[in-house]
Order: C-alpha cells, then sequence, then structure tokens
C-alpha cells in the first residue's frame, strides 16, 4: 500500500474536485505524490531515513509529514489543469514548505527516523547520521 491514497486526500480536498480535476484519472493523482515525496525527500533526506518513513502505512505514519504531504499535493493538483489554487490551499503550501525548509536548515528537528551511517565497514548502517546546526554565528561589525 502506498504512504498516501487519492481517499486520504479528502481532508484537504473533496474526492469529487479531485475527479473533476484529474478527469478521474488515479495515475495522475499518484503521480503528483510521488512528485512531492520526492520533494520532500530533498528537504528530509540529509538528516532522516526517508526510505523508511515513506514505507510505512497507516497509523505508523508521522502525522506532520502526512499533514505537510497533503498540503504539496492539494496545491499541485489544480496547477495541473491551470486553475486557481485556493487561499487555504497557498496557505497551508506556504506552511508546509516554511517547515521543510527550517528542518533542512537544522532549525528545527522532526520526529522521523534518523539516518544512520556505516562506521565499522560492514555494509550495515549502524551509526546515526550527526544533526548539524549551521551558520549559527551572526556576523558583527568591524570597525577596522
Amino acid at each position: 500500500m502506498a504512504y498516501l491514497t487519492k481517499d486520504q486526500l479528502k481532508t484537504v480536498i473533496t474526492i469529487e474536485t479531485l475527479d473533476l480535476i484529474t478527469n478521474k484519472d488515479d495515475d495522475t493523482i499518484e503521480t503528483i505524490i510521488k512528485e512531492n515525496i520526492s520533494v520532500m525527500n530533498t528537504y528530509l533526506g540529509s538528516y532522516y531515513d526517508m526510505s523508511e518513513e515513506f514505507a510505512k502505512t497507516g497509523d505508523e505514519r508521522d502525522l506532520t509529514v502526512v499533514k505537510y504531504l497533503k498540503a504539496l499535493v492539494a496545491h499541485d493538483i489544480p496547477k495541473r489543469r491551470k486553475k486557481p489554487v485556493s487561499r487555504e490551499a497557498d496557505t497551508d503550501y506556504n506552511e508546509a514548505m516554511n517547515w521543510l525548509e527550517k528542518i533542512a536548515s537544522g532549525e528545527m528537528k522532526a520526529n522521523l527516523p534518523p539516518k544512520k551511517k556505516d562506521t565499522n565497514g560492514d555494509g550495515i548502517p549502524d551509526t546515526n547520521v550527526p544533526f548539524l546546526k549551521l551558520g549559527g554565528r551572526k556576523s558583527y561589525k568591524n570597525n577596522w
């Protein structure tokens, strides 16, 4: 089963609207979901094992990731038919992207499985990748 299905999108967009926009083409919806999973992988994959997270289904999934994935998908679906995006979908999209950027920059941590690396050379990841927050030193004026 997929991480996110068409029926689970009903909390952000009605199924009737989905069918109208996509002409009942479920492949289009699945493609949009996969594209947005790839976007989330790009932002979250540095620190977290996203293949492990996206392999989960049902109640095992992190609800924050599900919420923001739905927001990204609901924002992209109307754009397929050049329809205007609702203000709520636009706000949710901006909130999701803001969250992803904060996680990627190290400003926030997510409740996701940590990415591991192989340190002893046996081919099995065994040590968590360190969570680094970069850019903490603010520049200051120099009077020279």
